[in-house]
């Protein structure tokens, strides 16, 4: 566990790096909105370091003292803009890596962090262009429409066609702007998976990203 600067703020973050003395491209992951960053780095990792891709998890609550987001925190203005600098300043941080080609980043969001990660792919960190975007079952924040053009990063969109969180019709919304704004992009929806993916889900879950990060970052 490692720290970094948000404006003032101190934040912390998960590092998992391959093996080897050379700088590896990589992957900055968002948690949703229940915290649980766990979760999915622990599904990540071991897939990311067999393709020599470095994996960090920030802890971006931290910047406004929040444990778990809810729906009045995500809607009031102030938190999410703050998630977002804190995010964005997690990947100047992971550029500054050493282990890390600064050249080679992506995003992966999951839910609320793929809202996030959508925000960082349309107005990305000064001088800090991605490499690509996963986002998983999220969206695009409103009032980021105008920012999409064709030099946004290669989008991935994963999405369960039965999610009642964050409804399927985002990932839709979300492919005709991309779309719209000729902006590169594939888009992977899953019959009958809910917010939460099943096992079998996650297996295709992580194929689908690994196939995606090889072919762009």
């Amino acid at each position: 566990m490692a720290t970094y600067l948000s404006g003032s703020t101190s934040i912390q973050i998960d590092e998992h790096l391959p093996t080897g003395n050379k700088r590896h491209p990589a992957l900055v992951l968002l948690h949703g909105s229940g915290g649980n960053i766990g979760f999915w780095l622990d599904r990540l990792a071991p897939a990311l370091s067999s393709l020599g891709v470095a994996l960090f998890g920030p802890h971006y609550f931290e910047k406004t003292g929040t444990i778990r987001a809810t729906p009045a925190l995500i809607l009031d203005g102030k938190h999410v803009p703050a998630w977002i600098s804190a995010a964005g300043d997690a990947i100047t941080h992971v550029a500054a890596h050493p282990a890390v080609d600064p050249t080679r980043i992506a995003v992966l969001g999951v839910s609320l962090g793929g809202y996030l990660a959508m925000a960082l792919a349309a107005v990305p960190p000064p001088e800090r262009r991605l490499k690509a975007v996963i986002e998983l079952s999220g969206g695009l924040p409103p009032g980021f429409e105008s920012h999409l053009s064709p030099a946004t990063p290669p989008i991935l969109i994963l999405h369960g066609a039965a999610d009642s969180t964050v409804p399927v019709s985002e990932a839709h919304r979300l492919d005709r702007l991309l779309t719209e704004h000729h902006v590169p992009h594939q888009v992977e929806i899953f019959p009958n998976e809910t917010h939460w993916f099943s096992a079998p889900a996650q297996l295709k879950l992580l194929l689908a990203c690994g196939t995606f990060l090889r072919r762009h970052l």
